[in-house]
């Protein structure tokens, strides 16, 4: 079956490239939905990914819109026995609330323009009314405000579920804010009586140039939304921008979808600190359908591993970022989360993050059984059908290549100076290239680079490896690797030597990984002496800060091969992956 059509798909839109779900809202159901429209961005400029993504999306908003006829049609339940229907939430309430002031106020000021006090006595004997409805409603203890609340709030909530009664919890503070309503109300009408016009407010909660009331699932939207333009407009990966949105999942799971903005305070930023400071890792793969507290009373009694305070940090990060933007849209003062970090500080310095293979580890390695094996044949690289098995992690180790710049490697990347030095461009690929189906892209903008070719791997037989490459614009140095969702090439091969082929080689110690090939280039580039123009020229590590850094050319191949040549390690020999016969192109 062929892809969806997505054009003629209903409520999919596409702006500035990332797909959108927009669905109106039938009338009747807005005050019970909350909204006039329902819009969710999908976070994604692939069709296919969209296509699978509305689908979910239809099928939630479809759930919601029965759920909201139901409860409209449902007739309020009464007499003994009868269940209390659900509570709406308390940003829907407060919206209820403001919305009837207003309206109520409006109309109160329109009766008063048409039809004024006629003479001093009836503008005392309203002053007067107007004086004791303000003090029962202030009244704590006056039974007659309860009934100007119960029947006030009737109005306000039905269709909503049901009403405030004498409960707790979200019912006593559906109450109170019904009462500080009907306590605006009469302020107004007694400012009007006695023509004060100074004020067009009395409690902060009903000023007119108040920004509406937000929850914090809502911001939470709006703040992926942006996310993802601002993703699309400057090319940033799309795995960042999931990663954004799974923050966001976590952090409104603990904060609550309903739980309005303005209540996200220092104390709230606290709660959310101190349980991502509990929470166990992939917590979604061992505890899949349990709560945050049972998830994290089974860690505990299990000994789970916890949340690095690296990933806390992110997800602190994450909330900081949505509250800015709620600062920005004034819906709070200032930030809570400004300045938090996790409650238990990282032990590792950003050095020791990811550590070197040490010199016995690469010696095995290269030794082992696979290398070993290849050595047997007369051209050892054709032993490896594939390629990249076999010069990954030559290129990563003697080279200083990131295994995602090797991996989305293009024949044509290998090139050679006017003076003969062979070199690998590493350099992304414009937008409107449609000569290779995924384009090509750098981690940073110092990623840009000419690397020239290790003596070592020349003498391997790498160029004769390129040369045996299909040639012309835009053919893969390894073809049989295959891009993931986010356009990834080397995803799976990093993957395979995490898995198997590092563990078979050698044994390996804690944050070694296949980077750990990178960290010994640059490890080896200092022990030579290297200055910092080479590190960067050559690994791609940004070093200087001052403004003569900016200029000259500083990934020249012929200069930097200097450096290149000299870099070795302790203890590994490369001679027995000669070919018998070299013939270098």
């Amino acid at each position: 079956m062929g892809m969806q059509d997505l054009s003629k798909t209903p409520h999919l839109c596409r702006r500035n490239g990332i797909y959108h779900y927009r669905r109106r809202v039938p009338d009747p159901l807005v005050t019970l939905v909350g909204r006039k429209e329902v819009h969710r961005s999908l976070g994604t400029t692939s069709p296919k990914e969209a296509n699978k993504l509305w689908a979910v999306e239809h099928l939630k908003c479809n759930a919601l819109f029965e759920a909201a006829e139901k409860a409209l049609s449902k007739p309020v339940p009464s007499g003994p026995g009868a269940s209390a229907p659900e509570m709406p939430s308390e940003i829907e309430v407060i919206r209820r609330v403001q919305a009837y002031v207003a309206e109520a106020d409006e109309r109160a000021r329109g009766r008063f323009l048409k039809d004024p006090p006629c003479d001093v006595a009836e503008r005392a004997e309203m002053r007067a009314d107007a004086e004791i409805g303000l003090g029962i409603l202030q009244s704590r203890d006056d039974p007659r405000a309860d009934e100007l609340i119960d029947a006030a709030g009737t109005r306000i909530l039905t269709g909503a579920g049901g009403f405030i009664g004498d409960g707790a919890g979200v019912e006593v503070g559906a109450a109170e804010l019904v009462r500080r309503g009907l306590l605006e109300l009469a302020m107004r009408r007694l400012a009007r009586v006695e023509g004060n016009h100074e004020r067009a407010f009395f409690d902060s909660l009903f000023d007119p140039q108040r920004p509406p009331s937000v929850t914090f699932g809502e911001l939470a939207d709006q703040f992926l939304m942006v996310t993802a333009e601002e993703a699309s407009a400057n090319d940033t990966s799309l795995k960042w921008v999931d990663k954004q949105r799974a923050n966001v999942v976590l952090l409104t799971e603990i904060i609550g979808e309903d739980t309005p903005v303005h209540k996200v305070d220092y104390d709230a930023c606290l709660r959310v600190r101190g349980i991502l400071s509990r929470l166990p890792t992939h917590r979604n793969k061992f505890y899949d359908g349990l709560t945050l507290e049972q998830a994290i009373s089974r860690a505990e009694i299990e000994a789970k591993p916890r949340l690095s305070p690296v990933t806390q940090q992110g997800y602190l990060s994450t909330l900081r970022e949505i509250l800015a933007l709620a600062t920005k849209k004034r819906l709070i003062s200032a930030n809570p989360a400004d300045g938090m970090k996790p409650l238990k500080k990282d032990g590792v310095t950003a050095e020791q993050k990811r550590r070197p293979f040490t010199a016995k580890q690469l010696t095995q390695f290269f030794d082992s059984d696979f290398y070993r094996e290849c050595a047997k044949h007369p051209v050892p690289y054709r032993h490896d059908k594939k390629g990249w098995r076999f010069w990954l992690p030559l290129m990563c180790a003697f080279m200083g290549m990131r295994p995602k710049e090797a991996c989305q490697m293009l024949v044509d990347d290998v090139k050679k100076t006017e003076e003969g030095t062979w070199y690998v461009h590493i350099v992304e690929t414009d937008d409107d290239d449609d000569t290779i189906p995924t384009p090509k892209k750098l981690k940073t903008q110092t990623s840009k680079r000419k690397i020239p070719i290790h003596p070592e791997l020349i003498k391997i037989g790498f160029l004769n490896f390129v040369s045996e490459q299909n040639t012309g614009n835009g053919v893969w140095l390894f073809p049989k690797l295959r891009t993931d969702k986010y356009g990834n090439r080397a995803t799976y091969a990093t993957r395979r030597f995490r898995e198997k082929f590092l563990r078979d080689a050698i044994t390996m110690e804690a944050r070694q990984s296949f980077y750990s090939f990178r960290h010994n280039f640059r490890d080896a580039l200092r022990n030579i002496g290297a200055p910092p123009d080479a590190l960067q020229a050559l690994g791609g590590w940004s070093q200087g800060k001052l403004v003569s850094d900016n200029y000259g050319e500083k990934s020249n191949p012929d200069y930097q091969a200097q450096f290149m040549q000299k870099v070795g390690f302790k203890g590994v020999d490369l001679s027995g992956l000669y070919p018998e016969k070299e013939s270098p192109i």
